[in-house]
């Protein structure tokens, strides 16, 4: 289990020698007791702690001697912050910059990443089509469009042609939800729907573990290729994160939904109008996450068994390469 959840209100942690010991909260009366658990250190890659869970400044300073990052998680749909080990590398940094002020270079880093984006939307697509559905319509437009892609002349026009090829692909996407759960459109901030609600948090815990991975290498996730450099915005996580919105996050939001791992009653209305997933309902979705992440398969693209887990990895290693190198990127693509 390379990440440990800990989002249980009233949940103890704490590490002893070279192990994360975890207490559940006391049982409601009548109930069993709960049952401690042990993880040994060399079996995590990070922590996420709730914000009504309990992890001492101790703990927390072992997990950083071990090289374990810390994810503190708020209510919402966003972490409020995170611990990390010491970073000990700096020329990277400079490489980075240097290369995000190439006009050319961001580029075509950029089109490499959506150009896999828009081919992994198709293909989740064509995998969870349903009998009946006629998708050669919009199959035909996602295709299509990679061309237009592939001509943009500027990064904002290849903006333009993504919001275009996202719009149509959410458009069948929302089509494949049980009718419990209508998807009608994508909506942000904040979520209007358990659907909405459900993509948005999924994307934020990727968004997360890509950042975590940027930070283990030296490189600065604010500085990226597609998206714009803005103070508080993980960019070079969002544009990483592209290829794998489509067959990680899409995918298991509708395994969770056409399964029902998730009822009405795991989602809450806040007073504002924004939909969002219960801290108790999250132990389900942390289990389906971690699921996707560390299942093994045989990546067609290589011939190799991987995992997604270890294909964001070697995402994060290609963008490194590139920035210092200048090589294209070789990002992930759906078998």
């Amino acid at each position: 289990m390379p990440v440990a959840y800990l989002t249980l209100p009233g949940l103890k942690a704490s590490v002893h020698g070279e192990r994360l010991e975890i207490t559940p909260p006391p049982a409601e009366k009548d109930a069993p007791l709960p049952a401690k658990s042990s993880i040994p250190l060399l079996d995590l890659d990070q922590v996420v702690v709730d914000a009504r869970a309990h992890l001492s400044s101790q703990s927390i300073n072992r997990l950083l001697q071990a090289g374990i990052p810390v994810c503190f998680l708020a209510h919402g749909d966003s972490p409020s912050g995170l611990a990390l080990p010491y970073n000990r590398q700096s020329a990277i940094l400079a490489q980075q910059l240097d290369r995000c002020r190439e006009d050319d270079f961001r580029l075509q880093r950029a089109k490499e990443l959506l150009e896999s984006k828009i081919r992994n939307m198709r293909r989740l697509l064509q995998r969870l089509s349903r009998e009946g559905t006629d998708w050669r319509g919009p199959l035909a437009f996602l295709k299509s469009i990679r061309a237009q892609l592939a001509a943009a002349p500027s990064l904002e026009t290849l903006r333009g042609v993504e919001g275009l090829a996202a719009a149509r692909y959410f458009e069948s996407y929302g089509q494949l939800f049980p009718d419990a759960f209508p998807f009608e459109k994508r909506s942000r901030r904040p979520p209007r729907n358990p659907p909405n609600s459900l993509l948005s948090f999924l994307y934020t815990l990727l968004c997360n573990e890509i950042v975590l991975e940027i930070r283990a290498t030296g490189m600065e996730p604010g500085w990226g290729w597609l998206h714009e450099q803005e103070d508080g915005r993980p960019a070079l996580a969002l544009d990483l994160m592209e290829p794998f919105r489509a067959p990680v996050v899409d995918a298991v939001v509708l395994d969770l939904f056409n399964h029902q791992r998730l009822q009405e009653d795991d989602f809450e209305t806040t007073d504002e109008g924004a939909v969002l997933l219960k801290r108790n309902s999250r132990r389900k979705v942390f289990v389906a996450w971690e699921t996707r992440l560390e299942r093994e398969f045989l990546y067609q693209k290589t011939q190799m068994r991987t995992t997604i887990r270890a294909q964001i990895r070697e995402s994060v290693r290609q963008a490194k390469k590139s920035f210092r190198t200048g090589t294209p990127l070789e990002p992930f693509q759906m078998n």
